[in-house]
């Protein structure tokens, strides 16, 4: 059996909050309405911060300021929708966002055709929507990171009827419409985790 020694190194000073920030503009990231709740009790908000962990069991990864109320509801409900955004939504992006003075809660629901997929709320025109069955929540400084079971996912197909959705993405401030450089035709991928 072969022995495994640990390595000490020193700790490092971070980054200062600015630099971070600064950086994380390079980092591009789809934009996704995450919700919560039932008509006339429905909170959401914009939110780039979510990843897959695991494809077996589905398992999505959703990081939220715990300021919010979508936070605070989700911990009560233990369930929550990722919608992602297609190229168009950049309205309801900013409105999910807290862009427009005056928006929040049910309000912010005012727009987009929302209903409810697997008792959560669902855009309808989303590229995708997501269920999730919150797992686990895990304290991370000013934010929550829930670790949410899929239990439910549509997949919206693009307005001529093809393939994939035009998704909206966030990239150097700016909301950004993403769109292939060249595809013929979407290659499998060999996933090596």
């Amino acid at each position: 059996m072969e022995t495994i020694t640990a390595v000490t190194a020193a700790k490092a000073t971070p980054v200062d909050a600015s630099t971070f920030r600064t950086a994380m503009r390079s980092l591009a990231g789809a934009v996704c309405i995450v919700a919560t709740g039932t008509p006339g009790r429905r909170f959401g908000l914009t939110a780039t911060a979510v990843c897959s962990i695991t494809a077996d069991p589905p398992r999505l990864l959703v990081c939220l300021n715990r300021k919010t109320g979508t936070h605070d509801a989700i911990v009560a409900s233990r369930r929550l929708s990722v919608n992602v955004l297609p190229g168009e939504a950049i309205g309801l992006a900013r409105r999910f966002a807290g862009m427009e003075p005056g928006v929040m809660g049910e309000t912010r629901f005012a727009e987009g055709r929302w209903s409810t997929f697997a008792e959560a709320p669902a855009l309808e025109g989303a590229c995708v929507t997501l269920v999730c069955d919150v797992t686990e929540t895990i304290p991370a400084s000013t934010h929550s990171m829930f670790l949410g079971d899929v239990i439910a996912a549509h997949r919206a197909a693009d307005a001529s009827g093809g393939g994939a959705c035009e998704g909206l993405i966030y990239l150097d401030g700016c909301f950004r419409q993403l769109a292939p450089l060249t595809c013929s035709a979407p290659q499998p991928i060999e996933w090596i985790w």
